[in-house]
């Protein structure tokens, strides 16, 4: 697990570091990159950790096996006409959007807020004016993204590779997010 924690955070920091890159361009004021990429580094891993936790807590799909000699589309053979086949869990698969979206998604946008300010030497108590000023905006923006990757996340990738596509998507969200923290 640990191999695959350090995979993931380091495509995770790369992804960052590639967004700041692009926003360099798009944007007269240089946003903060290595506080980006430092964040991303700190964030990956408990993110990682969490869509476990999510996973195990709710899982996405129960499987069921059906004595059978008749091949079932979308099923495996486990052999003695025996066939396994997974079926989504739609309340688990909601229960954990709602989860990330409330919960898991407040958390990370304040941190980000916060983290990223301190990273460049502000001072705490402008650290938690930024994230008291600057959450409820940044949610309500990312509330017209993540939702539908969330979906599109439970329902069809596996969850090891979830926060790969998760860093993917974010790689346009962490050009938003550096344009932002450029300002």
């Amino acid at each position: 697990m640990q191999k695959v924690i350090a995979r993931v955070t380091i495509q995770s920091a790369l992804l960052s570091l590639c967004s700041a890159l692009v926003a360099t361009f798009l944007t007269p004021k240089n946003p903060p990159i290595v506080a980006l990429v430092i964040f991303s580094l700190l964030a990956t891993p408990p993110n990682f950790l969490w869509q476990q936790y999510l996973e195990r807590k709710f899982p996405g799909y129960r499987v069921e096996k059906q004595e059978s000699n008749v091949e079932i589309k979308g099923a495996q053979s486990a052999g003695g006409g025996v066939t396994i086949k997974k079926k989504l869990n739609v309340r688990n698969t909601l229960m954990k959007m709602g989860i990330e979206q409330t919960l898991g998604s407040v958390v990370n946008v304040a941190l980000h807020l916060g983290i990223v300010q301190a990273l460049q030497g502000v001072p705490l108590s402008e650290c938690l004016q930024v994230v008291k000023t600057q959450t409820w905006p940044l949610m309500i923006a990312g509330y017209k993204l993540w939702p539908l990757v969330s979906l599109l996340n439970h329902t069809l990738v596996p969850v090891e590779q979830r926060t790969v596509v998760g860093s993917l998507v974010n790689l346009g969200w962490g050009i938003f997010l550096a344009l932002r923290s450029a300002r």
